[in-house]
């Protein structure tokens, strides 16, 4: 049995894994050149406060971001690799 192509609302959308949380902060701050600040993150990566504190705790201590005198993020090198592999992958996936 075939299914047709227009699924519900509630089958199209699927919870997000922690990995791509964190590539969606990832290049979130990766798009402004002056880095975000933790609202800006938390309305552009759709998540609540305690969830955005919590990853970017995380991202702080692996080295993938940095917070800056003005209390801004910026993606580090590391942060950009990461986010580069994730993409790459997330390619493969596709094929």
């Amino acid at each position: 049995m075939l299914r047709s192509k227009s699924l519900p609302i509630s089958h199209t959308f699927k919870y997000r894994d922690r990995v791509s949380i964190i590539s969606d902060i990832l290049a979130t701050v990766k798009n402004s050149r002056k880095g975000r600040r933790k609202t800006q993150i938390m309305q552009s990566a759709n998540l609540n406060y305690t969830q955005t504190k919590k990853y970017l705790d995380y991202l702080l201590i692996c080295g993938y971001l940095v917070f800056t005198e003005k209390e801004t993020y910026l993606i580090t090198n590391e942060g950009s690799r990461f986010l580069q592999l994730f993409y790459l992958q997330r390619i493969r996936m596709v094929r």
